[in-house]
C-alpha cells in the first residue's frame, strides 16, 4: 500500500488517460454503462497498466495548477485516441441511415430517451451488430494495449505545428475512411433498391393505368429486407475491416507522434 501512496500522483496520469478513452471509445462510452461503472473499470485497468508504464511517466510538477493542467492533458490524449476510433466506428450507423428511408423504414425511428434524438431502426441494429463484432474480435483489448503503448510515445501533450498538422491529417483520413466504409456496407442494398426504383419507373411508363406507387412501398420493404438478410456475411466482413481500420488509425497516431 505504501508504494501506491507514494506514486499516487503518477497513477492519476494513467487513470485520467484511460478514463478519457472510456468516455468516447466505442462500447466503453455506451449509455448502458453508467459513469460509476466506467470509473471503476478505468481504475482497475489503471492498476494493471501502471506497473508496466510507470517508467514512462512524466515528472510530477510541484505546483498544483501545473499538475492539474498535466492531468487534463492526459485525459485529452485518451479522448483523442478514442475519438479517432469512434469516427470510423460511426460509419456503421451512417450506413443504416443511407438506405433506411429507401427501404421504407423512415417511420420506424427509435426515440433515445437519453439524448432525446430519433435514431433509425436499421442504423441502431447495425450499431449493435458492430459492437458485438468489436467484442468478438477482441478490439477492446487491442484498444487498451494501444493506449498503454501511448504512454511510451506521448508523455507530455504539446500542440506544436508538427503535432497539429499530423492530428488534422489523421482526422481527415479517419473521416474519409468513415464515408468509404459506410458506402461499402450500404452499396448492396442501395444498388438493389435503385434497380427496383428503375423497374418501377419503366413499369409506370409501360402500363400507365397500373398504380405503381401502391406497389412501391411493400415491394421495397420486402426486397430491401431480403437483400439485407442475404448480405449479412458481407456486411459483417466490412464491419470487421472498418474496426481494423479504426484500430490502425489509432496505432498510427501513436506510432508517428513526434518525439520531443
Amino acid at each position: 500500500m505504501e508504494p501506491f501512496i507514494l506514486h499516487f500522483q503518477s497513477f492519476l496520469f494513467v487513470l485520467f488517460r484511460i478514463l478519457g478513452l472510456f468516455l468516447v471509445a466505442p462500447f466503453f462510452s455506451s449509455d448502458s454503462i453508467n459513469f460509476s461503472l466506467r470509473m471503476i473499470f478505468a481504475f482497475l485497468v489503471s492498476l494493471i497498466c501502471y506497473p508496466v508504464v510507470a517508467g514512462f511517466m512524466p515528472q510530477v510538477p510541484p505546483h498544483m495548477v501545473n499538475f492539474g493542467i498535466l492531468v487534463i492533458s492526459e485525459m485529452l490524449v485518451g479522448v483523442f485516441i478514442g475519438f479517432i476510433v469512434s469516427v470510423v466506428f460511426s460509419a456503421f450507423q451512417m450506413a443504416g441511415e443511407f438506405f433506411n428511408n429507401q427501404i421504407g423504414f423512415g417511420y420506424t425511428e427509435i426515440l433515445d430517451p437519453v439524448t432525446q434524438n430519433s435514431l433509425p431502426a436499421i442504423g441502431t441494429i447495425k450499431n449493435l451488430m458492430a459492437t458485438a463484432l468489436f467484442l468478438v474480435i477482441g478490439a477492446h483489448r487491442f484498444l487498451i494495449e494501444t493506449l498503454a503503448y501511448s504512454f511510451q510515445k506521448i508523455q507530455i501533450l504539446s500542440f506544436s505545428n508538427k503535432v497539429n498538422t499530423g492530428m488534422y491529417k489523421l482526422l481527415q483520413e479517419s473521416i474519409g475512411a468513415m464515408f468509404v466504409v459506410a458506402f461499402k456496407i450500404a452499396l448492396p442494398v442501395m444498388g438493389i433498391l435503385f434497380l427496383v426504383s428503375l423497374a418501377e419507373g419503366l413499369m409506370g411508363k409501360a402500363a400507365q393505368q397500373m398504380n405503381v406507387m401502391s406497389l412501391s412501398f411493400p415491394l421495397k420493404v420486402f426486397i430491401g429486407t431480403l437483400t439485407l438478410i442475404a448480405t449479412l456475411t458481407f456486411i459483417s466482413s466490412q464491419m470487421i475491416q472498418g474496426i481494423q481500420i479504426s484500430m490502425d488509425k489509432a496505432n498510427l497516431l501513436i506510432r508517428e507522434w513526434p518525439t520531443p
